[in-house]
């Protein structure tokens, strides 16, 4: 060999080992070395969805490499201080696809359902399925593509198909353990005299020096610090209670420790940028085997994510992960569900995926501080310029985006902050963006009316048919431009947002009946994370609204299913605690039915049934006129409008059927 090939061979080699090297010229900012098929085969028992066919489910562990010092991964905290072999960083995650089996009966839609808790809860939702059925089918009637990816870093790998977890490395300073403070907060609802509390990172010690257990009545109580005799460890990820009188079962516990070795949470947003962006580019993997999408060739994707995963979605866009390192953007739309105006606790050291704030517990959980809306806006409470957009705008990767809420949200999620600045102005949505509430229903519909820890049954309210047919909408948007309809949220300028208090929302009053109105709702302040435990700082306080109701305790804004515009019963986004579990707060993410009487009774403000539908066939056809009028603006389908007509027909709580 001449010295002129042999240099030509040692640079053709350098140029090689520095394309595979992170930080080399040509370097990707990830790769999927190898998508591992666990399975591959029938969906759903074989059933065959109409024009879609039958699907098929592959199941497969997507193994991941990572450049460090890539400009499209900057933003992941401690993700330097997590190198494997060359300087890449490694990890795997679940991948679980849901396919037409025959690619051309596809829509060419792919649709990531972002995993809840490991989950799958757009099949729930939006087919108003099982966890192992297909439910009424819709989305695969429509020929999607279904995928959900492994997103959080505290749920493991399943490989089973029925979760989606994940295997991330721990991050190390120099090699060295890393610690840092760390909090758990817990709400028993039992009156057992003992009780334990996991924690979610392992103790640096097990020696109590340093850790403080307290309990309060409520979250803005004075809290009471507990002995070292009141508590000890079982084990580093698991402490031991003895619970102190005078604290009813929902009294909050909070406990405070040095907590060691911090996952690299935020790797959950590369996960579902990369392997997204991995499936639907349809290119083989790292180790040149095929891409099981590559014969559909999805042309529109969707990133759907319903509460949790919402808000996630908020967080991820936010912080610029929709835009593809290979270019453009990876979801062409988004739609995040149940998500009010909270972002994630999940880019961050020592970061809690699953917490979210709510009135009562985790009140001053990380993630729901300033940006709150779309739009890049000045806060005038905080003072910060910022927007969930404001990333995507600037390098053109945002997506057309639909924000779904019930009225859950408004009072645990503090909605109105996505349309308001906080301070009692309307904020302008950007023209790529719709907000849509689906008025008087609860956090997730209620699957049968129960009370539990609250004072009144939950609320049963539909949400299914709204879901499904903004999807539709969404996806022609995303597809073609299509414009959807017009935002239906309450707004101060229309005068259907207030603040929360009864005689402004316009509630009936229903003491007579039992039925008690909430004394507040989960505020906001300005809050400080510099350490733990957080700081609020009580003079920068946000204003946070609540929607209009009408005489029968009902949404005036947003979208009426006939639930709700043709009513059996008053429901509420909210309920409260009963007596013995921290009475008067807001209970959790539960809503409020109260059913309107057969007859008219005293103290009940409402007209009775007998007054509203004198027969089954005047309730009926009252259904079938708001059902249509929905369809005829865009915002029910044929399918939906039939479905309500067909209940209204045998709903045994209206009188009989007219001769």
């Amino acid at each position: 060999m001449t010295c002129l090939r042999r240099l030509s061979c040692l640079l053709a080699l350098t140029m090689l080992a520095s394309c595979a090297a992170p930080g080399g010229t040509g370097s990707p900012a990830a790769q999927v070395e190898r998508l591992e098929i666990v399975s591959r085969g029938p969906a759903f028992d074989g059933k065959v969805f109409d024009d879609a066919g039958a699907y098929e489910k592959i199941v497969a562990i997507a193994h991941m490499r990572i450049d460090p010092h890539h400009p499209a991964n900057r933003a992941i905290v401690d993700l330097d201080k997590a190198p494997s072999a060359g300087g890449w960083v490694r990890y795997r995650t679940d991948v679980i696809v849901m396919r037409p089996r025959d690619a051309s009966r596809a829509s060419r839609v792919l649709l990531l359902d972002i995993p809840n808790r490991g989950g799958k809860l757009a099949l729930q939702m939006v087919n108003e399925a099982g966890a192992g059925d297909a439910g009424n089918g819709f989305l695969m009637r429509r020929g999607h593509t279904l995928a959900w990816i492994g997103w959080q870093g505290d749920i493991g790998l399943s490989a089973n198909g029925e979760s989606a977890g994940t295997a991330f490395p721990t991050a190390r300073a120099d090699g060295q353990p890393i610690t840092g403070q760390s909090v758990e907060e817990k709400v028993f609802d039992d009156i057992k005299p003992t009780g334990a509390i996991d924690l979610a990172y392992r103790a640096a010690s097990t020696g109590q020096a340093g850790a403080v257990l307290s309990v309060r009545a409520h979250a803005t109580a004075a809290p009471l610090i507990l002995p070292a005799s009141a508590w000890s460890y079982t084990s580093p990820t698991r402490i031991e209670i003895t619970r102190p009188r005078g604290f009813d079962a929902g009294a909050v516990y909070q406990f405070q420790y040095e907590a060691v070795d911090p996952v690299v949470m935020g790797l959950g947003m590369a996960a579902l940028r990369d392997v997204t962006s991995h499936l639907k580019s349809g290119l083989a993997d790292g180790a040149g085997q095929p891409n099981p999408l590559a014969d559909i060739k999805p042309d529109v994707t969707l990133a759907l994510g319903v509460s949790q995963p919402g808000r996630f979605l908020r967080d991820l866009i936010w912080q610029g992960f929709n835009a593809d390192p290979r270019g453009g953007r990876v979801f062409d739309g988004a739609m995040p569900l149940l998500a009010g105006s909270r972002k994630s606790f999940v880019n961050r050291r020592f970061g809690r995926p699953e917490r979210y704030s709510t009135q009562h517990l985790n009140h001053w959980t990380y993630g729901d501080q300033f940006p709150f809306s779309y739009a890049v806006t000045t806060d005038p409470v905080s003072g910060a310029t910022d927007g969930i957009f404001a990333r995507c705008q600037a390098n053109d990767s945002c997506p057309k985006l639909m924000h779904v809420d019930s009225s859950t949200e408004f009072w645990q999620g503090r909605a109105s902050l996505v349309v308001t600045d906080g301070a009692g102005k309307d904020i302008a949505l950007p023209a790529g963006v719709r907000a849509y509430l689906m008025a008087s229903t609860q956090h997730m519909t209620a699957s049968r009316a129960t009370v539990g820890i609250c004072k009144w049954t939950n609320n049963t309210a539909q949400q299914g048919p709204a879901v499904r047919v903004l999807l539709d909408r969404l996806v022609a948007w995303a597809r073609s431009g299509r414009e959807p309809p017009a935002s239906r949220f309450p707004r101060i300028g229309n005068a259907m947002l207030v603040p929360p208090q009864r005689d402004a929302v316009g509630f009936p009053d229903l003491r007579a009946l039992g039925v008690t109105y909430p004394e507040g709702l989960n505020e906001l302040t300005v809050v400080g994370y510099a350490s733990l435990p957080p700081k609020p700082a009580a003079d920068k306080r946000y204003q946070v609204l609540v929607p209009m109701a009408d005489v029968d305790g009902h949404d005036i804004a947003g979208i009426r299913l006939p639930d709700v515009e043709v009513p059996l019963a008053t429901y509420a986004g909210w309920n409260l605690r009963r007596g013995g579990f921290a009475e008067g707060q807001l209970c959790g993410l539960n809503g409020l039915s109260v059913p309107f009487a057969a007859l008219p009774r005293a103290g009940d403000p409402r007209r009775a049934l007998s007054q509203r539908y004198p027969t089954r066939l005047e309730y009926a056809k009252a259904v079938a006129l708001a059902a249509r009028a929905l369809r005829d603006e865009g915002l029910l389908l044929d399918e939906d409008v039939t479905r309500f007509i067909e209940r209204a027909k045998v709903e045994q709580r209206v009188g009989p059927q007219a001769p």
